[in-house]
């Protein structure tokens, strides 16, 4: 192991010398965060619990004094206040809040989303609404999206939380939804291109989601998915480069004999570097890991083994490099 943390430690000096090539100084640099959990829907219900005594401590060392810190926190309408995932705020770190839309009425969701600005706006720099409702479509969820977005952003306006912005996650590819964000327009028109916030884009190149094919060429990937939503999706609904895409959710399983901690350590810092070299050409403001630890190390399922941890917290290379890369990345 110390041996595997020394290596990483290398090559994440290497990859330091690389960043004034692959970032432009004017450019504010990237917020990073993660998601402190295990569980990705689609796997196994029966993971270990999380351990928030580990939880703290990878967090540190991830963050390393760097502010601000994101971790992403998923909840639903009916999800208790305070959630889990507000144990693990400590100076310098803010709250990624998704909120799920579960086919409440609108006047339910509508109050869901009220409340949920009221509870979360203090602890959250973000407050996306929906979750990847282009790929994986509830009834009604588009309404719901657009109309939680203008809701959120009155509230928002209300409470005076200047810093929180109102948003929605997408899952991204190489070409544009044009459907999906053309119904956004219609249905929400004006008031919702003026209450968008940001737009959230969850990038997996070759994890075989819904509609997404494998792609080989990681960087050409990224390059090309956030030029498509900066220029083909966004203006649909009449955002401009104002409005800053966030990278929500990037991962990479490891769960086949293939699919290796050593390749995953290659896929995501490829990744990383890609969306760093494109954060002022997109306006791209934060990258955001998924996820902190695998929820069953060693289950079949690519869902249980998204972590940069395993699923008893031991570091796989990606953890030590991300370190590393949130160093380097956030001087510049």
């Amino acid at each position: 192991m110390k041996k595997l943390r020394l290596a990483a430690v290398a090559l994440t000096a290497g990859l330091a010398m690389l960043v004034p090539a692959v970032a432009d100084a004017a450019p504010m640099p990237l917020t990073f965060g993660i998601y402190p959990g295990g569980y990705a829907g689609g796997g196994s219900t029966t993971g270990k619990p999380d351990n928030p005594a580990e939880v703290r401590k990878a967090l540190a060392q991830l963050q390393s004094g760097h502010r601000p810190f994101l971790l992403r926190d998923y909840l639903g309408c009916g999800s208790a206040f305070p959630d889990d995932e507000m144990q693990y705020l400590a100076p310098g770190r803010r709250l990624d809040v998704v909120l799920s839309y579960s086919g409440e009425s609108m006047p339910e969701w509508q109050a869901c989303v009220d409340k949920t600005v009221h509870r979360y706006g203090p602890v959250a720099d973000t407050i996306s609404v929906t979750l990847e409702q282009n790929v994986v479509p509830r009834p009604n969820g588009d309404t719901a999206l657009v109309q939680g977005v203008i809701t959120g952003k009155k509230a928002a306006d209300r409470e005076r939380f200047d810093r929180l912005q109102i948003g929605f996650d997408e899952v991204a590819y190489t070409q544009p939804f044009t459907q999906f964000w053309q119904h956004l327009a219609q249905l929400g028109g004006a008031e919702f291109s003026r209450s968008v916030g940001f737009v959230g884009v969850d990038l997996y190149p070759d994890a075989g989601l819904p509609g997404i094919p494998p792609q080989p060429d990681l960087a050409g990937f990224v390059h090309q998915t956030l030029h498509t939503v900066r220029t083909q999706e966004m203006p649909i609904a009449g955002l401009g480069r104002d409005v800053p895409i966030r990278v929500s959710e990037n991962g990479w399983a490891t769960h086949t004999a293939q699919r290796t901690p050593a390749g995953q350590a290659r896929a995501l810092t490829t990744e990383i570097l890609a969306i760093n070299q494109d954060r002022a050409a997109e306006n791209v403001a934060s990258y955001e890991m998924f996820a902190l630890r695998d929820d069953v190390t060693g289950s079949p399922s690519p869902f249980d083994n998204f972590g940069v941890l395993t699923d008893d917290y031991a570091p796989k290379p990606m953890y030590w490099l991300y370190r590393g890369l949130i160093s380097a990345l956030s001087r510049f």
